[in-house]
């Protein structure tokens, strides 16, 4: 059963990121000129963007219940092995990384699977959503520069453009998906591929850590047409 847990946990991860990706692919295909088609649109977009936000919480709520169902291990059937999501940035499977197929931080990664990264020359597997990218890049710098992690709240990192949103912060109040992933910070992580490719990038210049120490590895199962 944990084995079905694990798969649905990622599943409805990847759901909620296509979900946010096509919210910039909904903006994009708006014609800017047209004011009566900028009207609806926006009117459209603004109601699909509250929805997605409304399923992007019950997505982190169930993720979260069954995440303590895995854990509790009086509920959990002892013959069979739990399966690491992406969290520890492990996973009990083997992949052949090939460098000739990593993609860099630069590229498009709309509706695509990863299922790792390196970072620094270390290499992350069973990383199969982008929020577990966004995890373990987050907790990998963490460890390795904590007084520079520390000063997050204060860095530009931290801002956003939006009124009262910010996606670092010691309370988890003024975000619409939270989780407290180092040290005692709350990070936003409702966020597309790109976004957290965008979030990450942004981290990276915080650390002083060039683009090309970062690397991620895709699945090889089709994208999203």
């Amino acid at each position: 059963m944990n084995t079905r847990i694990s798969k649905i946990k990622i599943s409805l991860e990847q759901l909620s990121e296509d979900l946010l990706a096509l919210s910039d692919d909904m903006w994009l295909s708006i014609d800017h000129n047209d004011s009566e088609a900028l009207d609806l649109g926006y009117r459209l977009k603004k109601d699909y963007n509250e929805q997605v936000d409304t399923f992007s919480k019950v997505v982190k709520n169930i993720n979260d219940t069954l995440a303590e169902f895995e854990e509790n291990s009086t509920l959990n059937d002892s013959s069979t092995p739990i399966h690491n999501t992406g969290n520890q940035g492990r996973q009990n499977q083997k992949f052949e990384y090939n460098e000739n197929q990593a993609h860099s931080i630069n590229e498009d990664f709309c509706y695509k699977r990863p299922c790792g990264m390196k970072l620094e020359n270390q290499i992350y597997e069973g990383l199969n959503t982008w929020k577990a990218i966004y995890r373990q890049t987050i907790e990998h710098l963490s460890d390795k520069s904590p007084d520079i992690f520390n000063q997050l709240l204060e860095s530009e990192f931290a801002k956003s453009r939006r009124t009262n949103k910010v996606y670092v912060a010691v309370t988890p109040n003024s975000m619409i998906c939270p989780e407290e992933i180092a040290g005692g910070f709350y990070f936003e992580t409702n966020l597309s591929a790109n976004s957290i490719r965008d979030r990450i990038h942004q981290l990276l210049r915080v650390f002083s850590i060039p683009d090309s120490e970062i690397v991620f590895y895709l699945r090889e199962d089709k994208d999203v047409d």
